[in-house]
């Protein structure tokens, strides 16, 4: 549900990349779009409205790719019609409509997903196994920067990611949800929470977010999060008392392991497609009958992070 950028730059190719996934239809108002998109990726089915997708019985799943207003109205229309679904990140405008989608999907026994697919990265994961051992010493820190550019549409008008109504915000919720998403998979619970929010104009979403975590254990996280810089700086930094590591581009899967016995460098590339061990994670979850490793609560507690952001922000 929904053809734009993120689906035809990877999650159509994903899902017809995977074992046992068949992409059997697509939904977009415009009709010669959906023509267009339905044609490229040879998908044999094309609906112009949401409900006539969710009334094909072929379907089990849906794979929700539009602006952020509609993903609770559209998840909870799809779990009524017996779908799984895996939705856009971020899962919903407020954790109060996360809710209703994680409850919604228990009352029809229906697994509910959330598309951060940077968990599913060898960098993270050894990253992880580095925090854990102990081989960086005790945790002091992490700095991370990122960017998304403003992309116009087709007729010159600005996208729905800097409309507050339909994005939920600006560079925090668009990219900044999937860098809290790898924050509290590596450090877990977060106990406080500051933020700072510029904005071009008073009824326009932010374009600067900052933001600062404070996480159980005392490590710190520094987050700047931005639309429209000359390049996305894609950065992640870790500094402990006995190593530094670099994961900067954290796209690219490098790692600098800094510690008293000199540099190491290692590589840990993603899928080329990055959705690719998402959408396989997210069908063997519905096939095993266990939640997907990024699921409903996990999304709902991004968005409960960036809730206090925009709140101390203000």
């Amino acid at each position: 549900m929904g053809c734009g950028d993120v689906v035809r730059k990877r999650v159509a190719a994903a899902i017809q990349a995977v074992d046992g996934c068949e992409l059997l239809a697509a939904c977009r108002r415009d009709a010669e779009s959906l023509k267009t998109f339905c044609e490229d990726f040879s998908v044999p089915r094309g609906y112009p409205s949401a409900d006539q997708l969710l009334a094909d019985e072929e379907i089990d799943a849906v794979y929700i790719a539009t602006p952020v207003h509609l993903h609770l109205p559209q998840t909870l229309a799809a779990l009524a019609a017996g779908k799984h679904v895996l939705v856009e990140k971020p899962m919903a405008l407020n954790p109060a409509e996360c809710e209703l989608m994680i409850n919604a999907a228990k009352e029809v026994d229906r697994t509910l997903g959330v598309a951060y697919y940077r968990p599913f990265y060898p960098a993270l994961e050894r990253l992880g196994e580095l925090i854990q051992s102990g081989q960086l010493g005790e945790m002091l820190a992490v700095q991370i920067a990122c960017s998304a550019p403003i992309v116009l549409e087709d007729d010159g008008a600005l996208p729905w990611r800097v409309k507050s109504k339909e994005g939920g915000g600006g560079p925090l919720m668009d990219v900044g949800s999937h860098r809290i998403d790898v924050l509290l998979r590596l450090f877990g619970d977060v106990i406080d929470i500051r933020g700072i929010c510029s904005r071009k104009s008073p009824d326009a979403v932010e374009n600067v977010a900052n933001f600062a975590l404070r996480f159980e254990d005392g490590t710190q996280a520094s987050v700047i999060c931005l639309f429209d810089a000359m390049q996305d700086p894609d950065s992640l930094t870790v500094f402990g008392t006995q190593g530094i590591v670099d994961a900067t581009p954290l796209n690219s899967g490098r790692l600098v392991i800094r510690t008293s016995d000199g540099d190491q460098v290692e590589h840990h590339p993603p899928h080329a497609n990055f959705n690719v061990p998402l959408i396989a994670d997210f069908a063997a979850a519905i096939q095993e009958g266990r939640h997907p490793q990024v699921s409903g609560e996990d999304g709902l507690r991004v968005n409960e992070v960036i809730e206090q952001i925009y709140r101390d922000a203000r």
